[in-house]
């Protein structure tokens, strides 16, 4: 079972907030009490890992998309209520074992006065009475089925069991419609277990193992074998508790002259690591417990033992029969030097990898932000103290997603040019590169080109862009040049290589596009002409052709013949030939249309941003 969206009422400052997308792996970002926090407690609050507390029922429990959340009592002052509602993707073996389709959506609320429920949606009797049977003591399945005019075939009147069978059967044959129940007992087996490292737990390791612990433990639990010996137990056990409880049930009953009273006590046992003792100790040195070392051993014990928490946990979620786990970090990065924080990020992506993992991180750092896929970062934000979310499709455009950086960047305090700054600089020439580079690399990848690590960033052939370039350079920043074939050897260009040798590149720190001259080059006479055709028709109304398209690379540039050609013979032809390439690039609709050519150099720079920046490892660390 996998989580993959979360919406959360009445939770702290999440008093309504919708559709959060979880990834594999999601980066919660955001300024300081946007909800980053309250988000995982949420989560944990959903999974059954922690209890509702005074200080989480939200303030703005008032507002009417609020109210609409909450269960319809008929009252007319309703409770205060936290509802968290997660939609979870489900393998083949839970859609059998549920009887569900995937995905299907699951929520746990509380409510004053009720207490808290796991309630799932599904298909249910339209009849309200005969939806939570489950909950219902044996006098009360008994009058149901009286006033439905049901009666026992077989099986004995004061068992439970035999009037719950009769009235699910007639449940199945009556109407039925989509609606929040109560929650079955194969689902919450099914659900993902919690592994949530806090920052300021980064002194316990103690606590870190009984969680690592504890996850393993509960998923060893999952196995069929296994899983039948501790229901042999709890039946056991409940079976040697009948006649303490019936001897409670009989004093009650006649202490408070009741006609009848029941008493049925249920027995679940949850296994769970109580307590672990740590010790550690240097060559030469006794032992000694953690609880007595000091604060910076406990610090690298506990990042070992996150590193090694996630070899642990794939090694048998892989083939659990359970709902996987989510591990949760809130800051992880908190008081670690740089090399830790990268370390940390190495191991998040790892943990992210196993099959039945989710990872859910809360940061401000950039270099746990710089380090994941755009699409994988939720951005919190705040407005009166309510919080809202803003998060990336895959379908955003360039400029949605510069958007996105800039509104991040902003709330964190940041420049964009900052915000990526352990990744690979890309100077290209002017703007119009900078226009069509991204949409074409977007089309030819399915993500955008800031995902790889690649922050672009326009020229525009002046001094001053090259002398921040030999900065980032100075400061161990990886840059390079995306530049026309020509570029080099013509004295006109922004960057020929005698500017370049001025700033400390060389010819190696570029990559070239054209074949053979510009950018223009790398696009087929077919796709220009459909291009012209489309946007800029001759006005003697006859249809441009790649022929015509062709002859005009034989002398000359090629995009200064194409534009005069065009302008000659069309009323609408763009007014410069940049105009051009970004016209051309917008009509572009399926990867296989993006140049073999830039293909290539889109690559290039991929494999340039992987090992783009400082290095982090290093042998005594």
């Amino acid at each position: 079972m996998q989580l993959i969206g979360l919406s959360v009422t009445n939770f702290r400052s999440l008093a309504h907030v919708r559709d959060i997308p979880i990834r594999k792996q999601t980066i919660l970002t955001g300024h300081n009490d946007c909800g980053k926090t309250a988000t995982l407690d949420a989560l944990a609050f959903l999974l059954g890992e922690r209890d509702i507390k005074e200080s989480d029922i939200s303030h703005f429990a008032i507002g009417e998309a609020e109210r609409s959340a909450l269960p319809v009592l008929g009252d007319d002052e309703q409770p205060r209520a936290v509802v968290v509602e997660g939609k979870f993707e489900i393998s083949a073996a839970e859609t059998e074992l549920l009887n569900a389709s995937s995905p299907v959506r699951i929520r746990r609320r509380f409510a004053e006065g009720e207490g808290v429920h796991l309630e799932w949606e599904g298909r249910v009797p339209q009849s309200s009475e005969l939806r939570d049977l489950h909950a219902l003591k044996v006098l009360e399945l008994r009058q149901l089925a009286s006033n439905l005019g049901l009666t026992l075939s077989s099986g004995q009147p004061n068992v439970r069991a035999s009037w719950l069978e009769v009235l699910e059967a007639h449940a199945t044959t009556g109407p039925q419609v989509t609606d929040w129940v109560a929650a079955p007992a194969e689902l919450k087996d099914a659900l993902p277990q919690l592994l949530y490292f806090k920052g300021d737990s980064a002194e316990s390791p103690e606590a870190v193992v009984r969680s690592i612990l504890t996850a393993k433990l509960r998923e060893y639990t999952l196995d069929e074998t296994t899983r039948q010996k501790i229901t042999d137990l709890e039946e056991e056990f409940s079976d040697q508790l009948k006649e303490d409880a019936d001897q409670l049930r009989k004093l009650v009953k006649e202490r408070c002259a009741f006609d009848e009273f029941t008493l049925e006590p249920q027995i679940q046992f949850k296994p769970s690591v109580s307590n672990v003792s740590l010790a550690a100790s240097a060559r030469g040195q006794h032992p000694v417990p953690l609880s007595a070392a000091g604060a910076g051993r406990s610090r690298r014990i506990t990042l070992a033992l996150w590193e090694a928490s996630q070899q642990l946990l794939s090694e048998t979620t892989e083939n659990s029969a359970g709902g996987g786990v989510i591990i949760v970090y809130d800051e992880p990065d908190t008081h670690l030097d740089y090399d830790h924080q990268r370390r940390v990020m190495e191991m998040i992506k790892a943990s992210a990898r196993g099959t039945h993992s989710t990872v859910v991180v809360a940061t401000h750092s950039l270099n746990l932000i710089d380090g994941v896929d755009i699409q994988d970062i939720v951005h919190l934000n705040s407005r009166d103290g309510r919080a809202y979310i803003q998060s990336l499709g895959g379908d955003d455009t360039d400029v949605e997603t510069r958007r996105f950086l800039s509104n991040m960047a902003t709330s964190l305090g940041f420049r964009n040019s900052v915000l990526l700054h352990e990744k690979c600089f890309i100077a290209v020439e002017g703007a119009t590169e900078y226009a069509a580079l991204p949409a074409l690399f977007k089309l030819a990848f399915g993500y955008p080109i800031q995902s790889a690590g690649i922050a672009l960033w326009s020229c525009g052939g002046n001094d001053g862009a090259l002398n921040f370039a030999k900065f980032l350079k100075e400061h161990h920043r990886t840059v390079k040049f995306l530049v026309d074939a020509d570029s080099l050897r013509d004295k006109n260009k922004e960057f020929n290589l005698d500017r370049l040798k001025r700033q400390g590149f060389t010819e190696g720190d570029c990559l070239f596009i054209g074949a053979p001259n510009e950018l223009e080059d790398v696009f087929g006479n077919d796709q220009w002409a459909d291009t012209m055709n489309a946007l800029w028709p001759r006005d003697d109304e006859l249809q441009w052709k790649a022929e015509e398209v062709s002859a005009l690379r034989t002398e000359g540039k090629f995009s200064k013949n194409l534009h005069t050609l065009v302008y000659k013979h069309s009323s609408q032809a763009p007014r410069s030939k940049e105009d051009m390439v970004v016209a051309l690039t917008h009509r572009l609709r399926v990867p296989s249309d993006v140049p073999a050519s830039l293909v290539s150099t889109f690559e290039t720079a991929m494999k340039i941003a992987t090992t783009a920046g400082q290095g982090y490892w290093s042998e005594d660390d």
